[in-house]
């Protein structure tokens, strides 16, 4: 008779929790498009708090979540997609830096620090891989 350590593990949390964040990146991706600093900070919190759930399930498995194919694929994809935000982001606030130096903007400098800081400090580091 086999343990539950025995059998293998069940991904399908882990998916369904890896294809939230997707959406939240993907959801990022749109507000930085749309200049939307106000909704781009909500889906900064929204991030922090569905990658503090996915490392919780990782934390579960006794062997690496990226063994298995789908998991390792939609891993790739997320680290992808936030590469590619924190680069617009930071193209977005270096644009909105220039119009304030010219002086054709205001963005307000709370809302600018805070998202500096919500980026700067993003439990999700790149770099990680989620091992």
């Amino acid at each position: 008779m086999s343990t539950p350590s025995d059998s293998p593990p069940d991904f399908g949390h882990l998916l369904t929790l890896l294809e939230v964040h997707e959406n939240l990146l993907h959801a990022e991706t749109q507000a930085i498009a749309a200049k939307h600093l106000d909704t781009i900070e909500s889906i900064l919190s929204k991030k922090e708090e569905s990658m503090r759930s996915v490392l919780e399930v990782k934390k579960q498995f006794n062997i690496n979540p990226r063994t298995d194919i789908k998991v390792d694929q939609l891993i790739d994809q997320l680290v992808k997609l936030q590469k590619r935000n924190a680069e617009s982001f930071k193209k977005l606030i270096e644009h909105q830096s220039s119009k304030q130096k010219m002086g054709e903007s205001e963005i307000p400098k709370a809302i600018d620090f805070r998202l500096k800081k919500a980026y700067s400090k993003s439990i999700f580091e790149t770099s990680s891989r989620l091992n």
